[in-house]
């Protein structure tokens, strides 16, 4: 079989605003939005450095304000006002970051602040909070005369005097906010970023031919531009975008690593809703490539697709060899070792041929460092998930099974004109 694996640089390469700094500058903006009366224009906003299609889209779907956005503007108020993830990253100035990953390790920062602060003071889940190592949260809970999270929308609420909670009160308002913020992303990316117009193309994927598509992305960016006859078996591991307003319903997941040792990880559960693993069972992403790990470990031969689907005898058809050995395919992934379980499950095996692309970056003059830094980035980081003897094993000699290889520029897409 022919597998191929895309991460969040697949998205990017295609024109689309998935870092989560573009979802962040969006939220800033929608922010502004929902403050304005009726009769306000979309001239009054200040746009930022937003992404541009974005800002037209924004601006078709507002119009002069009073209809479309405004008659979302509860929604918007009950997923973005108080809350406090939405709050603390726009207060964060993490702007210099810009992987799903540096987004993750936050959450992980703040939650472990809680779980330390509790194991310290030897304190449980139902205990008074009295302290908490996150600044910005002991300001927001127990110390600041102001309301925060008022403030990041543009209003100072003074409080009088702060309330007791307890951490199980703390944990539950933190999760209910993580999944008011997974609902907003969601609306973002499939009323706003899935609304872009993909007007360009990855000439590599000519050379592609999968009937298996691992997608670390909540967005079906290959599936919509070079699947339209949907011959691929889909994996989403992270969940897909759904459109649901429920949160019931939603299967994205957004979480942390385990960062527990040992047995503590199997009995201190009290943080468990926040941690990916869970995520995904309880929300139901499934597995599927599991299924194509333990077909590439028990049968000795495989049909590969070595071509794109053409017509015989009325139907369309794949052509197909015969062969000894699997293709994967790994593109606009970074190789991140919180990935790394699921690669190493799928190229740690030799009747596997991996080829991982590396991409050029260009600098303000359109120059360009011929991918140096992109193939330094994934050698360095396929270290860290298989180990340098098992990389330098299988990247030399007449058996070798893994190969890097420079991606190829984009083109534009060529419009069909009916001719």
């Amino acid at each position: 079989m022919n597998i191929l694996v895309i991460g969040n640089g697949f998205d990017l390469a295609h024109g689309l605003p998935t870092k989560y700094t573009d979802f962040l500058k969006f939220v800033e903006v929608i922010m502004q939005v929902i403050k304005m009366n009726s009769n306000d224009s979309v001239h009054k906003i200040d746009w930022k450095d937003i992404n541009t299609k974005i800002e037209c889209i924004i601006k078709k779907k507002t119009g002069n304000i009073p209809n479309n956005i405004f008659s979302q503007k509860d929604r918007w108020e009950y997923l973005l006002n108080e809350n406090v993830w939405i709050a603390y990253f726009l207060q964060n100035g993490i702007y210099q970051k810009e992987n799903w990953i540096d987004f993750e390790s936050e959450i992980s920062a703040v939650v472990q602040s809680i779980e330390y602060g509790m194991k310290k003071r030897n304190e449980n889940i139902n205990s008074i909070v009295s302290e908490l190592e996150n600044d910005f949260l002991s300001r927001k809970f127990l110390n600041s005369p102001f309301d925060l999270i008022g403030e990041a929308f543009g209003g100072k609420k003074i409080v009088d005097k702060k309330p007791s909670i307890t951490y199980k009160w703390l944990i539950e308002r933190l999760e209910s906010d993580l999944d008011k913020l997974i609902l907003a992303l969601d609306e973002y990316l499939i009323s706003y970023v899935q609304e872009i117009d993909i007007g360009i193309i990855l000439p590599d994927m000519d050379e592609i031919y999968p009937d298996k598509i691992l997608s670390f992305n909540y967005t079906n960016t290959y599936q919509r531009i070079y699947d339209e006859d949907n011959w691929g078996e889909y994996d989403y591991v992270h969940g897909k975008v759904s459109g649901s307003k429920y949160i019931e319903y939603n299967n994205i997941v957004l979480g942390i690593d385990e960062y527990l040792e040992d047995n503590r990880k199997d009995k201190e559960l009290d943080f468990i809703a926040f941690k990916k693993y869970y995520q995904r069972i309880y929300k139901q992403t499934g597995c599927i490539y599991k299924e194509w790990v333990d077909e590439i470990r028990t049968n000795g031969y495989t049909h590969n697709r070595v071509s794109k689907v053409h017509i015989e005898e009325g139907k369309k058809q794949a052509l197909n060899n015969l062969e000894k050995h699997h293709n994967l395919y790994i593109l606009g992934h970074s190789l991140d070792i919180t990935d790394g379980d699921i690669l190493r499950d799928l190229i740690l095996n030799d009747n596997v041929k991996t080829v991982i692309y590396y991409n050029k970056l260009y600098d303000n003059n359109g120059g360009n460092d011929n991918g140096r830094k992109s193939l330094r980035e994934k050698v360095s980081n396929l270290v860290k998930i298989i180990g340098q003897d098992e990389l330098i094993r299988r990247t030399g000699g007449s058996k070798k099974t893994i190969e890097f290889r420079l991606q190829k520029d984009m083109l534009k897409k060529k419009v069909d004109n009916g001719n």
